[in-house]
């Protein structure tokens, strides 16, 4: 009997609030490894991460039983609390 093999990728962009140009290069590298990493702790490969000032591209491999709307609640929630409480606590971002 053969077994099932499956390959879900999914990209995903989403923007800044109102296309603000916060994601500056002094907190992009950051981002982009909380980003990896919640894609590694749901059990997904992140493939590519990679955006500008107002928006994150996300190209990643996930397993059949991870939703995206999960993947895309931890991936924006933890990077988003990373700036806000540790890397610019005050200033604003969403």
């Amino acid at each position: 009997m053969r077994e099932n093999h499956t390959q879900l990728y999914i990209h995903c962009v989403w923007a800044t609030w109102d296309r603000l140009p916060i994601v500056t290069p002094q907190i992009q590298t950051a981002i982009y490894a909380e980003i990896i990493h919640q894609c590694h702790q749901l059990k997904g490969t992140a493939i590519a991460v990679g955006g500008i000032v107002d928006h994150i591209h996300l190209l990643v491999g996930i397993p059949p039983n991870l939703c995206v709307s999960d993947l895309m609640k931890a991936v924006k929630g933890s990077s988003s609390h990373l700036v806000t409480h540790v890397i610019q606590p005050g200033e604003f971002f969403k």
